[in-house]
């Protein structure tokens, strides 16, 4: 916890320092074309840099998309902040709700067929950052301004945000990406995971011999790429309701791993929250899960996946049936909310599972 905490400052130090360097040069750089135009207005200057960020993230997914494109990828959504757009297997385009922390944005795109030693990622994750440099200096050179100027800062601040390596911005995923094969490939297989949950399917359920790999891969340091393995493999036993078994490898996941992301464990907590209620509801470790605030504001979130969570709460732990089946309608009514087609089916199948459990008891 010390080493994280002392990590975390010095990164904040870090990007102060950087970004003081970049601000007094580029202020050196535009002072005398500054000189020569009028100073702006305080409030079209405060909106200005409001809509900036806002354009900036969209030109940062743009990049994404752009050099993924060039590099053979192929388009699976793009999301600025909670509004997604995201195409089917019919090549159709629709509109999704979904919130990811930590993120403004994110396109997402299926890669090309994985070739050891071959496989083209850098230009993709690069994209982002490439385009929001590119787009603040031609801004700036075609309508030198201050409020170009603001453009500029915002797009160079953001581009040496998602540069510099941590968290699990772009920097960060190219770091890691770029240390081994092993890592490189299970990028691949995230990324063809993605694509198959926005078609409504499994990986491994369509391609089994990807269990096989999986289990074979040498994983000597692992990051948060390789840590997204676990995750595929717990899916592929919740994609045939296999609870004692999920339930096991879920909260043995839980107790070895306490240096998972964020994000990866509060999802596990709460994974773990709806397979203590459906298989062992006398599990000591429910009131420990449901008393952690981090928990307690994801299941606060208004998506069928949270919805479900909550009635089979109320179903195994509470023995309420009623308010179960209350949350079972509440999570239909906003199924389109889930994340993508897959989940909205697994969901939907959890609902009638639980439904039916419920209506032919004894």
């Amino acid at each position: 916890m010390k080493k994280k905490i002392i990590n975390g400052l010095l990164q904040i130090l870090g990007i102060m320092i950087v970004g003081g360097i970049i601000g007094y040069a580029v202020g050196k750089i535009a002072g005398d074309t500054l000189s020569r135009v009028d100073k702006p207005n305080i409030i079209l200057f405060l909106i200005t840099g409001v809509i900036a960020f806002i354009l900036h993230i969209i030109v940062h997914e743009a990049g994404h998309l752009v050099f993924g494109l060039i590099s053979g990828y192929k388009f699976i959504s793009f999301r600025v902040f909670d509004f997604k757009i995201i195409k089917d297997e019919n090549g159709k385009l629709s509109f999704r709700y979904e919130r990811l922390a930590g993120t403004g944005g994110q396109c997402l795109m299926r890669a090309p067929e994985y070739v050891e030693g071959k496989f083209k990622y850098k230009l993709y994750l690069l994209g982002g950052v490439i385009f929001n440099v590119l787009f603040s200096i031609v801004f700036w050179l075609v309508l030198p301004s201050y409020y170009t100027l603001l453009f500029a800062l915002i797009g160079f601040t953001l581009a040496f945000l998602n540069l510099i390596p941590m968290g699990f911005n772009d920097g960060k995923t190219f770091y890691h990406a770029s240390k081994d094969e092993t890592t490189r490939f299970v990028l691949y297989l995230q990324l063809e995971y993605v694509y198959y949950q926005s078609i409504g399917k499994n990986l491994l359920i369509e391609k089994p011999e990807i269990v096989e790999k999986i289990n074979s891969l040498e994983i000597n340091n692992t990051n948060y790429l390789t840590d997204s393995l676990e995750f595929i493999k717990l899916e592929g036993l919740e994609y045939f309701f296999e609870f004692d078994t999920l339930y096991n490898e879920t909260r043995k996941l839980y107790i070895e791993r306490d240096d998972l992301l964020p994000i990866y464990k509060v999802e596990l907590m709460a994974l773990l929250v709806k397979l203590i209620s459906l298989v062992n509801p006398e599990d000591e470790l429910l009131e420990e899960l449901m008393n952690d605030k981090t928990l307690l504001a994801r299941l606060k979130q208004k998506n069928p996946q949270t919805k479900n969570i909550l009635a089979i709460y109320e179903y195994g732990v509470n023995l309420d049936d009623e308010k179960a089946l209350g949350l079972i309608a509440e999570a239909r009514k906003i199924k389109n909310k889930a994340p993508n087609l897959y989940v909205q089916n697994l969901e939907m199948k959890y609902c009638d599972y639980l439904e039916n459990k419920i209506l032919n008891q004894d």
